[in-house]
């Protein structure tokens, strides 16, 4: 794995929780606007869920889903710190993270470090280099 792609997987994570996040809102609509059936039951028959009912379960399944998601984000996002720590320079770091942690464009990050979008860019590439060699160091 190339360390763009480790980096993105911050960002594949985070639109997956996303989502799963819109998912659930258009499941909680359904169910706000969802009346219940209230139909008498003969005794000893299996019940069968309502709609409602089924509608209930799937938004709490998806409600831990979505929780779950976001624990592994949170170590993902401290896994990757910690791979970028070892690296050398600061600033390359810095730009790593703003890119692909907090998806800042090219433009915003220069801003932020207060260098040209162009030089930001060739630093990045640099530093993309050095974080594959320490993956790689990682990994063997």
């Amino acid at each position: 794995m190339t360390a763009k792609e480790y980096l993105n997987r911050i960002r594949e994570k985070d639109n997956e929780i996303n989502r799963k996040q819109q998912r659930l809102e258009a499941l909680r609509n359904i169910a706000f606007n969802t009346s219940p059936h209230y139909e008498s039951e003969a005794v000893q028959r299996t019940r069968e869920k309502s709609p409602l009912e089924n509608i209930m379960v799937k938004i709490v399944d998806l409600d831990k889903e979505i929780d779950s998601d976001i624990d592994a984000l949170v170590d993902l996002k401290v896994e990757v710190w910690e791979q970028l720590d070892k690296m050398s320079d600061e600033i390359q770091k810095r730009i790593l993270w703003l890119r692909y942690a907090e998806y800042k464009t090219w433009s915003n990050i220069a801003a932020v470090i207060n260098f040209t979008p162009r030089y930001v860019y060739k630093l990045h590439i640099k530093a993309l280099d050095e974080l594959d060699a320490i993956l790689k160091n990682r990994t063997v």
